[in-house]
């Protein structure tokens, strides 16, 4: 890792679950809140689990849970510190909720942080901004959310229809969206996708996960990579088989389209991509051999 003295106050350090990547512009670290296990029910709903177990076995994974990492990261410009998404929080201990200890680890205070960007609204990505107490843990920054996400989740009348997940599990999960953009709305500033959050940060609308779900291009001089957040969750299935898709997505059928343009995208562009959910520490690139896709970990 390295360490930059251009970031101001802010003297960064190696630690572990924190890896430091220094661009042109600016310093950005990919932090780990940890793993969380889901079970494979979650994957491919309308797929037999044999099917499912029979393609993960070929990558040598046999156990009948996926483990989902939750990379983060934290972009120290001259005047601003950025994070992307928050984690879990404290509700997803012992083996995620691990951002704020890695944050001091790398010698980054909670009140340092400026803005918080919220890739779209499930709580594996927003709980983390509060305490077990209710109090926000990054009480200065402001929180940045695109404008469909959250019209979308406000909305007593959300179409649920073309999720694989129950209604009662997403009426669920509303209510808890509801109740955390009541808990942050002195701090959230809604955004659209027509022009730049700040200079280095451009959202780029993929809807199907969720309808306001945002990828971010970052640039940095000439150099450049997209932020995919959730357009993946696992390596192997959602890659080998994108139209398998998961029960977490709002529209299965567009998270699906979604998922296979990107895959097309940047296979052919070999563009350098990060995801929230694939191997940490989350960065690497997108291959296509013979019609099939693959992960290429970096």
């Amino acid at each position: 890792m390295i360490n930059n003295p251009d970031t101001g106050a802010i003297k960064l350090n190696q630690a572990p679950g924190v890896v430091n990547y220094h661009f042109e512009t600016f310093n950005l670290l990919a932090i780990t809140d940890g793993d969380v296990e889901y079970d494979s029910s979650c994957f491919a709903p309308d797929i037999h689990q044999t099917k499912l177990k029979q393609i993960r076995e070929t990558h040598h994974i046999v156990s009948p849970q996926f483990m989902l990492p939750h990379n983060i990261l934290v972009i120290i410009s001259a005047d601003r510190i950025v994070m992307i998404d928050a984690g879990n929080g404290h509700k997803a201990r012992p083996g995620a909720g691990k951002l704020v200890s890695n944050l001091h680890a790398a010698g980054i205070k909670p009140d340092d942080l400026t803005d918080i960007v919220l890739s779209h609204a499930h709580p594996d990505h927003f709980n983390g901004l509060m305490s077990d107490s209710g109090q926000l843990v990054f009480p200065n920054a402001k929180i940045h959310m695109h404008q469909k996400e959250f019209d979308f989740w406000q909305d007593d009348d959300a179409d649920f229809s073309k999720s694989k997940n129950s209604r009662a599990s997403l009426q669920s999960l509303q209510q808890e969206v509801k109740f955390f953009f009541s808990q942050i709305s002195g701090k959230l500033q809604l955004f659209h996708t027509d022009e730049p959050l700040f200079d280095f940060l451009q959202p780029i609308l993929t809807p199907g996960h969720t309808p306001g779900h945002c990828m971010f291009t970052i640039t940095s001089g000439n150099e450049k990579f997209v932020h995919m957040a959730d357009i993946f969750h696992d390596e192997i299935v959602l890659f080998a088989k994108p139209e398998w898709g998961t029960i977490f997505d709002i529209d299965f059928d567009l998270a699906v389209r979604t998922r296979q343009r990107i895959l097309e995208k940047f296979a052919l562009s070999k563009q350098r991509v990060f995801g929230y959910h694939l191997p940490w520490p989350g960065f690497g690139y997108i291959e296509k051999h013979n019609d099939v896709y693959t992960w290429m970990i970096e």
